[in-house]
């Protein structure tokens, strides 16, 4: 790793423009030169995926994975059996929601927050049609985050699973979900948070908060290589529960008409692993934990007292949310939609080595009522400097004075 907190040696995009200034991590963060290696190590000389054959690849394969959710039973300081690989995030939660007893516990409605990113919102909306559940949205507050009094109020005994994420998308308001599982667990309802927007960028580990399980990506906090999502589940809540998609070593035996299903972690692993993906994680992890002993945190929470600031300081920028010291994700447009629109914005970015995203930000229910057309995005993470956001905040400017 590079000394102190100039790290953008260690990503090979930097290499090639050394002025870039990437502003989009919250939709897929930079892979560490390191993690790059390991996969491209893993697919010359191991190739074979986990449980697959008793030959020693395959064996090595097997090996790489639970190395690997050992590294992140450390991380996340909880029990490796509580850790699952996952294909995508929007299969995890549609395989948790589907496998919820919710005959047997005579349950018959799900909560979703509005601010829940589509990954969740949707396959929540589709188990609901399919399963004939019904569906209540937690409404939200100004700053962003779901009201607690009309959550409080929507939650009762029909209620089986509630959805509301740790900190969310386009604006980056951070949830109390400490507060939100004592309402949800009052009535003995199950909380599923989407941790994709925090993990690895705040303090204390997401698995403290309260949740009964968690849901994110392997790459954006946590620096992996793009394609592999994680699963963690609260053993309370792992029990007697059989996820609603099966199949290769998610079960231990299958007869004619009949299968048993095995123990955790295995039983939510269906299907072929990503263990190039895995394998590169696991260095990722190793270099995302050196690099917080060496301040991370700290310096997010230097950068984004800086970039509030900044973005403060142009004349006609609507700052959406209410950022605070650890906020590492910002949503704007400048002055009237109808005089420039946030993907034009983000185009005159990128002629000047910026990239930031733009739109809905795959959360339409929580941005459309705040601006229709959508926002630009900013996101923040270990390898952006000062320098990179007042390049930001110069460029704003400029599009500011000229076409405004």
């Amino acid at each position: 790793m590079a000394t102190k907190m100039d790290v953008k040696s260690d990503f090979g995009i930097y290499d090639e423009t050394p002025s870039f200034a990437y502003f989009d991590s919250a939709s897929t963060t930079l892979v560490p030169k390191s993690s790059v290696n390991t996969t491209a190590a893993f697919l010359n000389s191991v190739v074979a995926s986990a449980r697959r054959g008793a030959h020693r690849l395959a064996v090595r394969g097997s090996s790489i994975v639970e190395t690997t959710r050992q590294s992140l039973s450390r991380f996340l300081e909880t029990d490796s059996a509580s850790i699952s690989f996952q294909k995508s995030v929007p299969s995890a939660v549609a395989s948790f929601v589907y496998g919820y007893n919710w005959k047997d516990s005579k349950r018959n409605k799900m909560i979703i927050a509005q601010s829940e990113e589509n990954s969740v919102y949707v396959p929540m909306l589709r188990a609901a049609e399919v399963l004939h559940i019904d569906v209540e949205i937690a409404p939200i507050e100004n700053d962003g985050s779901v009201s607690l009094s009309l959550l409080d109020s929507l939650v009762d005994r029909r209620t089986g699973i509630v959805a509301v994420c740790h900190v969310v998308p386009g604006i980056g308001t951070k949830n109390s979900i400490s507060e939100v599982a004592e309402i949800v667990h009052s009535h003995d309802a199950l909380l599923l948070t989407d941790s994709t927007r925090s993990m690895g960028l705040v303090e204390d580990s997401p698995v403290h908060l309260g949740s009964d399980i968690l849901v994110f990506s392997a790459n954006i906090g946590l620096m992996g290589p793009p394609g592999l999502a994680l699963q963690w589940i609260n053993p309370s809540a792992d029990r007697n529960h059989i996820p609603g998609i099966l199949g290769g070593a998610t079960v231990s035996n299958v007869h004619k008409k009949e299968y048993d299903v095995a123990f955790q972690p295995d039983k939510y692993e269906p299907d072929y692993l990503n263990v190039p993906a895995i394998a590169g994680l696991d260095t990722s992890i190793d270099y995302l934990s050196r690099f917080r002993s060496n301040g991370l945190i700290k310096h997010l929470a230097r950068l984004s007292n800086h970039m509030r600031n900044r973005l403060n300081e142009i004349d006609g920028l609507t700052l959406y949310g209410a950022p605070k010291s650890e906020t590492t994700i910002f949503g704007f447009n400048l002055g009237d939609v109808s005089q420039i629109g946030c993907h034009d914005v983000a185009l005159f970015l990128d002629e000047s080595n910026i990239a930031v995203r733009s739109g809905l930000v795959c959360a339409h229910p929580l941005i459309q009522p705040m601006t229709q057309d959508g926002l630009v995005q900013v996101s923040l993470h270990g390898y952006n400097t000062i320098a990179d956001i007042n390049h930001l905040v110069s460029t704003l400017d400029t599009i500011s004075q000229q076409l405004l």
